[in-house]
């Protein structure tokens, strides 16, 4: 990011050729159309490069600050959209396209699917519904409180203790560019 910030192409082109595919994933997650996710995905790297003097590396490593922005990013576009049908974490990934790269990048991405779809099939089905309505669908505590038909503080309750569950759950797997 550093590199970036002082206007390196190539650090830019290394980036996106690393996580490009995992960006994409999030994107066709969120927005459900390949051809909006595709353009979100050019928006986001080219928002990288204008303005990455945003970066703070004490804040997130570099691969934690892309998947906010791109998460950030893909919900503003689905709220600006119509609504459509909710996703849902049932072991159909197939809107999640395949890692682009080697077959060791193929296989590490699968690797990590599976193991944040197991650690969430390990959560409280309130906790994990509640966390797919804020992370897959984009929507905001109140829209997630409505459809469930739950209180707001019970909403934030069931996504913050989910969220430190899924830490839990997920801290012995984490990677060094994690």
């Amino acid at each position: 990011m550093e590199s970036i910030a002082a206007g390196d192409a190539a650090a830019l082109r290394a980036l996106y050729d690393r996580h490009s595919a995992l960006v994409l994933a999030v994107c066709l997650r969120v927005l459900r159309d390949r051809g909006a996710a595709e353009e979100l995905l050019v928006d986001i790297f080219q928002e990288l490069w204008e303005r990455s003097d945003r970066y703070d590396p004490k804040r997130a490593s570099p691969l934690t600050y892309l998947m906010t922005v791109t998460r950030s990013r893909a919900i503003d576009r689905q709220r600006a959209r119509p609504k459509l049908v909710p996703a849902t974490l049932d072991g159909n990934d197939s809107a999640i396209p395949p890692a682009q790269g080697s077959p060791v990048g193929e296989a590490l991405l699968g690797e990590r699917r599976t193991i944040v779809r197991t650690a969430l099939s390990r959560l409280d089905p309130s906790q994990r519904q509640a966390i797919e309505c804020a992370y897959y669908d984009g929507l905001s505590h109140s829209e997630i409180a409505e459809k469930l038909n739950k209180p707001l503080g019970t909403v934030k309750t069931y996504i913050r203790q989910g969220l430190m569950r899924l830490r839990e759950l997920l801290r012995p797997e984490a990677s060094p560019e994690s």
